[in-house]
Parts: structure tokens; sequence; C-alpha cells
């Protein structure tokens, strides 16, 4: 998106400003169903900065574009990740996003080859979710955590990076709801 694209998309209301008094050099857009939000300082003045704002969207939607929506994407990922990191083929009966585990990631029925992601895993990085699917292909062909299991999983070269970044990311989710309903937040449970 250039600058003249963003101008006009300001103008059309595609593009709606936020201002804050608070915020002070920050910018940040996000996409909503009626089309972008852009917070910004009260000062900043969007008409001179539209090449910069186009180049953030631009990155917002390449992002965006990058991630697996639907089911069938995640059994897209799930077959390119098994031909690359797993030599006899593992592949599941079905790879699908729920919205019912909220404390785990993924989970994955050895009996019948099913594969459950956590919706919470939609906007993660995607060597991130990679990770994640090699673990719970990794559970097709062995159901514990034991040594065989690890070395499967070790395949995929961000494992541990991954399990940094997830620890992370649940520590902010509990922390915002916690904030949310006015708590203090608990100690790590681990």
């Amino acid at each position: 998106m250039n600058a003249s694209d963003v101008r006009s998309a300001l103008a059309d209301g595609r593009i709606t400003v936020k201002r804050s008094a608070r915020r002070r050099k920050t910018i940040s857009v996000s996409l909503t169903p009626s089309g972008y939000v852009l917070s910004v300082p009260a000062r900043y003045d969007v008409h001179t900065h539209a090449a910069d704002i186009g180049r953030i969207i631009a990155r917002l939607r390449r992002r965006a574009d990058r991630a697996p929506r639907g089911d069938g994407d995640l059994e897209r990922l799930a077959a390119r990740l098994s031909d690359t990191y797993f030599d006899d083929g593992i592949r599941p009966s079905s790879v699908r996003w729920v919205t019912n585990q909220n404390t785990r990631w993924g989970s994955t029925t050895t009996s019948t080859g099913q594969i459950r992601l956590s919706h919470r895993l939609q906007h993660v990085p995607s060597w991130v979710l990679e990770a994640v699917l090699v673990h719970e292909l990794a559970h097709l062909r062995v159901p514990d955590h034991g040594p065989e299991f690890r070395r499967l999983v070790a395949r995929c070269p961000r494992t541990e990076r991954s399990d940094d970044f997830l620890s992370g990311f649940a520590a902010g989710e509990r922390f915002a709801q916690h904030a949310r309903a006015g708590e203090d937040v608990p100690a790590d449970p681990a």
C-alpha cells in the first residue's frame, strides 16, 4: 500500500484513526472486520506519514497471508512438515483448529490419528506453530514424551526456542486474564 492508497483509505473510512494523548511515539495498526484501525499519538500527522503507515499495513498483510486460516491450511502444513522431518511420512487422519483447548497447545489421539491445535496458536509466528505441529506429529509415532519422542521432536530446529516463546506467551495470557479481572497475577505454576 503506497502513500496515496493510505490517504484514499483514510478519506473513505477504510482506515480509521484512533488518537491518544497517552501515546507518545509509537503507532500501531490492527485489522478489524470494518477495516484498519490506526492508533497514533494525539499530534501525529497521518497524511505526512502515509508512506510509513502503508509499509506497516503491507507488513501486516504479509503476516496475515502466511498464517494458516483454516483446517485445510493446517493439513497442508502438517503434510509438508511430515515430509521434511519424518522420513516415513507420518500422516494424521485430520488436523484442525479447536476452541476448547485453553490450557494445552495441541493434542493428538493416536488411535484415530487426529490432531487438534488450540485456536490460541492462530496468531503466533509460523515457526512456533510448526514446532507445535511437529510435536503433535511425533505423537503419532510415540505416544509418550520419552527419549525416542524427544529425538523425533528435536528434528525441528526451533523446538527449544518455540518452547520458550510459548512459555512467555502463556504468561502474557495469564497476566492479561488476571489484569482484566482486577486480580494479582499468580506465580508461574511450573
